[in-house]
C-alpha cells in the first residue's frame, strides 16, 4: 500500500519538470531599431561626416542570450546602399 501514492507523485514531478524545461527553452524576443545616418564628428580638430547607427560609432551593442529571437529593424537615412554585418 505504501507504493500507491508513488506513481501519482512521480507523474506530477515529471509534468512539472516538463513545464519548467519548456519555459527555459523559450528565449526572449529582443527588438532593436537601427537608424543609419550621416553624423558630423570632430576628432583632433578635424570635422568630417561619418555613417553612424543611432548616432553612435561604432554602433550599439546587441544583447541576446542563446535561444533568444532577435528582431532588428534597419532604417537607412543615407543616400546610398548600406550593409549590416554581425
Amino acid at each position: 500500500m505504501a507504493t500507491s501514492y508513488l506513481l501519482p507523485c512521480a507523474v506530477l514531478v515529471a509534468v512539472l519538470v516538463l513545464f519548467v524545461s519548456v519555459d527555459a527553452a523559450e528565449g526572449a524576443i529582443r527588438e532593436y531599431q537601427f537608424d543609419v545616418q550621416m553624423t558630423n564628428v570632430t576628432r583632433l580638430c578635424s570635422s568630417k561626416s561619418i555613417v553612424t547607427v543611432n548616432g553612435q560609432f561604432p554602433g550599439p551593442t546587441v544583447f541576446a542570450r542563446e535561444g533568444d529571437f532577435v528582431v532588428v529593424r534597419v532604417v537607412n537615412h543615407v543616400p546610398y546602399n548600406m550593409s549590416i554585418h554581425w
